[in-house]
């Protein structure tokens, strides 16, 4: 695992974070810039650079970051009123930290999923 990106820092307590849940395959952090009531980032603790990274060879860790929405979401308690999850992918798609990380938004009305230029 690079040390490089702050989630990995994040992930080896180098620097600190307001932790939600966290199990061995994963951490769930608020976000420091929310956008919206509650914004949690879900990170995995192996560092995988983008979703890009994520393939067939790993169903399991797959399947254990899209479990933790449903969980982020219930501790946060949106699961009843809804959320968004969103994974930006590279440059165009918006990723700012080159790691691997799910967005997990809610606690209002999010509005339009896509603006338009």
């Amino acid at each position: 695992m690079t040390m490089e990106d702050i989630f990995c820092k994040i992930i080896s307590s180098s620097i600190p974070a307001d932790i939600v849940l966290q199990n061995a395959d994963w951490i769930a952090i608020n976000d420091i810039h929310p956008k919206a009531p509650v914004h949690v980032l879900i990170i995995p603790r192996r560092h995988l650079s983008s979703l890009a990274d994520l393939d067939q060879q790993d169903p399991a860790l797959a399947t254990a970051l899209l479990a933790a929405v449903g969980k982020v979401a219930k501790q946060k308690g949106i699961d009843q009123s809804g959320f968004r999850v969103i994974i930006n992918q590279g440059e165009h798609g918006g990723q700012e930290v080159a790691h691997l990380h799910i967005h997990v938004l809610g606690g209002k009305s999010l509005g339009p999923k896509i603006v338009q230029e």
